[in-house]
């Protein structure tokens, strides 16, 4: 089937394609019987304007990468789809990457996404020390935004996680829990290192030692979180409590409890961090602290098109996004306090 051109268009409006060129794009000095020809003489044929020959006009390709760093992580399908639903909105496409943690790798896709001319990149979540991206991403012509990088001098969008998880463990803690375990990756890094410090915050301000046993080192969100705390379970004065990411860590820890027959919320509580609608669905409803996963997206298309739209005027700025603890009905009181 041909495609409908401007010159088509031209000849049934009877003006010139300059004309006609100028009547779509909102052009001056265009008069209004001029404008209205053009118009219906497009809706008559099925007009479509080429966005990609529109983007060379402009120097732009209309296309923005997304780079992850690790698809199997369930928690990414929400920020991706958000931000892919916002972008589309504005007549975007989006180029999906994924960097497979790999530093190297993450480095080598952004010169990439340059390379292809594409008119900026949002760069999602990582488990690498924000140093050794940062100079990196600072000196990149490629305009920016980070996800869960509090890098100053550049737009980005932070997940707030300290506070979330102190109103966690004082929920445990006002239930008679004081052996409390949490699983959460990268303890030194951004984020373990904020629901760590979240942690901390707790048992110290209700005057309680935090038991840092109960805190494993785990490597990767994708680690199995069975093995973990069956040893925990093992050890001498075991947790009676678990705050634990909602990926395969807390499914193997849901197995963990099942394998000892500890009874939810009976015998063992349990709060998950992340939401998804499986974790309302579970036996029992399990606690969260619910992230705004789908608020982490919009907010990180929203700043890259204003970049976009709007390059040099704006500051770098920093959105932060909170965390809400929703309460269900996997907590209970601490065995022996009901």
């Amino acid at each position: 089937m041909k495609r409908i051109s401007v010159l088509d268009v031209a000849r049934e409006a009877g003006v010139a394609p300059g004309s006609v060129s100028r009547a779509l794009n909102n052009g001056k000095h265009v008069s209004a019987d001029l404008r209205s020809r053009v118009h219906d003489a497009a809706r008559r044929l099925g007009y479509q304007p080429n966005a990609q020959a529109r983007g060379l006009r402009l120097g732009r390709s209309n296309t923005v990468g997304m780079l992850i760093n690790d698809m199997r992580h369930p928690m990414y399908a929400r920020v991706v789809a958000a931000v892919e639903r916002e972008l589309s909105l504005r007549g975007r496409m989006m180029l999906l990457a994924d960097a497979q943690n790999e530093i190297q790798r993450e480095q080598a896709v952004i010169q990439t996404f340059q390379r292809c001319a594409l008119d900026g990149a949002i760069v999602g979540a990582s488990f690498h020390p924000v140093a050794a991206t940062a100079a990196h991403y600072e000196g990149n012509r490629l305009p920016l935004v980070l996800i869960d990088r509090d890098v100053p001098s550049m737009d980005r969008v932070c997940m707030e996680r300290r506070n979330g998880m102190r109103t966690a463990v004082r929920h445990l803690l006002a239930l008679g829990h004081r052996r409390i375990a949490l699983f959460t990756p990268a303890l030194d890094r951004v984020p373990g290192g904020e629901r760590v410090a979240g942690y901390m915050d707790a048992f110290r301000q209700a005057g309680l030692n935090a038991d840092m046993r109960h805190v494993p080192t785990l490597a990767s969100p994708l680690d199995d979180g069975r093995d973990p705390l069956l040893r925990l379970l093992d050890q001498p004065g075991p947790p009676t409590a678990l705050i634990c990411l909602g990926t395969r860590l807390l499914s193997g820890a849901l197995h963990a409890l099942r394998q000892r027959s500890l009874r939810i919320p009976e015998d063992f509580s349990v709060i998950a961090i992340g939401s998804t609608e499986m974790m309302e669905l579970a036996n029992p409803p399990l606690t969260c602290l619910r992230m705004d996963l789908d608020g982490v997206g919009r907010s990180a298309a929203r700043l890259l098109l204003r970049r976009l739209d709007e390059p040099g005027v704006h500051a770098p700025e920093r959105v932060e996004v909170e965390t809400e603890l929703v309460v269900r009905d996997s907590c209970g009181p601490a065995p022996g306090r009901r």
